[in-house]
């Protein structure tokens, strides 16, 4: 019984809930046999999580443990497109929603990016069953909502707002969520300066910085083009993560202007552990994802602004760096915002400097996982690019012509199970 009620407590981590898959798959991959033993972990598996178990889940589960059951180093011809055949088979009733999401989760894993796919687009499929019936909660709504958005369906964005006002989303949400949907359909009216919806009491004078300039997007993946005196040139540098001196201000790469930087909640912490004013001297604005990464300087500097985050509005993720910094700077209408040394995590490299001492490689994908979801990140830069509000250099152009079942295949190739064993 204690198990049990702990058990309930830990689902709502989804790092323990993709644990609990992974475990189970291990210990079966390990001794392989189709009945009854390896289905005992899978339903045992199923038990702590809470979902229902039917024939063809423990079906899906055979055919994963099936691809890895060779142990070969190498995933073989045909393999992820039968995992990913099996999973679009599967009924969308079979599973909540947080249930697609996990086996979404745990196929990235696997490293295995199209079938995991397949099954995200069952959690979107599922959000919008949801809200159909009359009865549907605010939560619900919300998911829904997101869920049309991504998928393009701006009619039913609209239906779902209005049931959401009805159920008691505040005016702030609903005005934020019809300004991001106007924008994911290739508009950008409505609340133009951004001011109607935001939080921050600096976004007036930050909107006075952006609004009608070109800016110059800087991420952190390591360069062999010199763009620096190209970015350079624009009205208005962004880059991410600034603490101090040249780090980040390679003149033939990255350019030396940083005019805003845009930090996360660890860049954050660590910048406000040492003294930050040097470096908020040298910036127009140093703006943090939320509340908690502006809770670290103390006393805050008059240029610190925090963005107004729609992580509300996704379903169990987060958005990353890149895609959170241009949303924030949408709102201000600037001209052209132009994206460099930037694509989507299919490069780990990173500048010298960027991260830590010590934390010099990242795990993407635990990030994948634990964090940020890859298919939405790439959803919405993919939107943003197609809808013209915005366009970059030679590597991010390629990425965006890419489309995402051409992004998935490179990152299964730089992250996934073509060379490497499954775990």
């Amino acid at each position: 019984m204690l198990g049990y009620l702990t058990d309930r407590r830990k689902r709502r981590d989804r790092w323990w809930r993709y644990h609990v898959l992974k475990d189970a798959y291990i210990q079966d991959s390990a001794t392989f046999r189709p009945e009854p033993e390896a289905l005992a972990r899978l339903s045992k598996a199923f038990r702590r999580l809470g979902y229902p178990l039917t024939e063809s889940l423990r079906d899906f589960w055979r055919e994963l443990l099936d691809v890895s059951a060779a142990h070969c180093p190498e995933l073989a011809a045909g393999a992820s497109k039968r995992v990913e055949a099996c999973a679009d088979s599967l009924d969308l009733s079979l599973l909540p929603v947080s249930g697609w999401l996990d086996l979404f989760r745990f196929c990235i894993g696997l490293g295995l990016f199209q079938p995991a796919t397949t099954l995200r687009d069952k959690a979107l499929l599922r959000m919008i069953q949801d809200a159909s019936s009359p009865g549907a909660s605010l939560s619900e709504l919300t998911m829904a909502c997101y869920a049309s958005l991504e998928l393009g369906e701006p009619h039913r964005v609209a239906e779902w707002l209005g049931r959401m006002e009805s159920s008691g989303c505040s005016a702030q949400r609903c005005s934020q969520a019809r300004w991001f949907s106007a924008l994911m359909s290739g508009a950008n009216e409505g609340d133009i300066d951004g001011l109607v919806w935001g939080s921050s009491l600096a976004d007036p004078e930050f909107g006075h910085l952006i609004r009608g300039r070109r800016i110059a997007m800087v991420g952190p993946v390591a360069s062999e083009v010199e763009s620096g005196p190209h970015i350079d040139g624009y009205d208005v540098v962004v880059k991410f993560g600034y603490r101090g001196g040249e780090r980040g201000r390679d003149p033939r790469f990255q350019g030396k202007r940083i005019d805003v930087s845009y930090y996360n909640n660890a860049q954050a912490e660590t910048l406000a552990g040492a003294d930050f004013s040097p470096v908020f001297s040298e910036l127009r604005w140093g703006v943090c994802h939320n509340r908690k990464g502006c809770s670290f300087f103390r006393p805050a500097p008059d240029n610190l602004r925090q963005l107004t985050s729609l992580q509300w509005l996704l379903p169990d993720t987060h958005l990353n760096a890149g895609p959170n910094a241009l949303l924030d700077l949408l709102r201000f209408r600037p001209s052209a915002i132009h994206v460099f040394n930037t694509d989507l995590m299919l490069s780990s490299g990173r500048f010298a400097g960027y991260r830590e001492k010590g934390n010099e490689e990242t795990d993407y994908t635990r990030s994948f996982i634990k964090a940020h979801d890859p298919v939405l990140q790439y959803r919405i830069m993919h939107r943003l690019w197609s809808n013209g509000f915005i366009k970059g250099d030679a590597r991010f152009e390629y990425v965006m012509t890419l489309g995402l079942e051409g992004y998935l295949a490179e990152l299964q190739k730089a992250y996934g199970a073509v060379n490497r064993a499954l775990f």
